[in-house]
């Protein structure tokens, strides 16, 4: 059970997020409809306009994710002010926010696959699991992010944040060229000395039993939630 200052993080969370997914919610379907409405006038094609109609949905399911990955990447230190402001720790509000990501990343996901049904069948209950664990895990990633960027002054922010999508573009591109040699070599012995390469087939052929990307998963879970909990441990009032 949360006690009542884990409460009023939760509470406070689902409060501004609610408003920014209200907001966005108002200007893309007033986009989408202003959109529909022209066409309309231009075609006078009843039917079209129905069927184009589909495309509000199809839009809220990527905008409502993204919205809840933009919040908990951009309003770490506005929640921390808030806390220090009303008497709350730094252990209550991580606790607070964790609560409040993974309910709303669970509500987030029923909608979005609710949508999702009005255009395309339900995938199935194993495919739905796998899907919700992946949008968690970005959304706790994003959280990390947006900690550990609270405790960058201005000048370590614009470092990081160019230098730190260059670097994810290079690793991205070695990744690719390294699957792709893996697919044109069949995993010949030639290419295990590879400095890329080699670890990568090696990681490839131990990711073929089953429970191995389980087994990644929590790893990876277990680090990026311990991480947020250091960056948010550390995070200091500053003037800039």
């Amino acid at each position: 059970m949360l006690n009542t200052k884990q409460k009023m993080v939760a509470s406070s969370v689902f409060h501004r997020l609610g408003v920014a997914t209200l907001i966005t919610i108002a200007w893309v379907v007033g986009f989408e409809l202003v959109i529909d409405l022209l066409g309309l006038i231009f075609n006078h094609n009843v039917m079209s306009f129905l069927i184009s109609l589909q495309g509000i949905s199809e839009s809220l399911v990527t905008f409502l994710p993204a919205i809840l990955m933009i919040y908990f990447l951009v309003t770490s230190y506005g929640d921390f002010k808030w806390a220090i402001q009303n008497g709350i720790s730094r252990s209550t509000l991580w606790q607070g926010r964790l609560v409040a990501l993974v309910l709303s990343t669970l509500l987030v996901y029923l909608i979005d696959e609710l949508l999702t049904m009005t255009y395309r069948p339900f995938g199935g209950w194993r495919e739905a699991l796998v899907s919700f664990a992946g949008f968690l895990t970005v959304v706790l990633t994003c959280q990390e992010i947006g900690n550990g960027f609270s405790l960058l002054n201005r000048k370590w922010k614009v470092i990081v944040g160019i230098g730190l999508p260059v670097m994810l573009i290079i690793l991205m591109m070695m990744l690719l060229s390294g699957l792709s040699a893996l697919s044109d070599s069949m995993f010949l012995p030639t290419y295990q000395h590879n400095h890329f390469v080699g670890p990568l087939s090696w990681l490839f052929n131990v990711t073929m039993a089953p429970a191995t990307p389980w087994i990644l998963w929590g790893i990876y879970l277990i680090i990026i939630i311990f991480l947020t909990k250091f960056f948010n441990d550390r995070l200091q009032l500053r003037r800039d």
